[in-house]
């Protein structure tokens, strides 16, 4: 997620290491549900697209991932209302990551950082 990487060294984050558990950031860009990437926990880092739905927060998709130095394994795929996969010997999600990493750059998700 190189694109996300980005993203967070945009904010002054160099490594996922730095942020406190509960730190997030929120990324808008019209026409696209927000993205949010949150630490939620000691080496985990949630990436999510959110919309609220009827009252509802729901991910479409959320990954989780385990966050070891340079090493992000998906543990966690979310994608409401119907699925849910959680591995924490990792997903096979590889595929799906390279297209979303490529498409939140070019859906602009960076370039919304550095207008800000």
């Amino acid at each position: 997620m190189e694109t996300v990487r980005e993203i967070l060294a945009r904010h002054g984050v160099e490594s996922v290491d730095q942020m406190d558990v509960n730190e997030r950031y929120s990324i808008e860009v019209p026409g696209f549900d927000t993205l949010t990437l949150e630490k939620i926990a000691p080496e985990r880092l949630s990436v999510a697209h959110h919309r609220v739905q009827r009252g509802d927060l729901m991910c479409d998709p959320e990954i989780v991932f385990r966050v070891e130095g340079n090493d992000w394994v998906p543990i966690e795929y979310t994608q409401h209302p119907r699925l849910y996969q959680h591995d924490e010997s990792g997903l096979q999600l590889d595929g799906f990551v390279r297209k979303w990493n490529r498409n939140l750059r070019e859906q602009g998700f960076v370039e919304a950082v550095a207008s800000r």
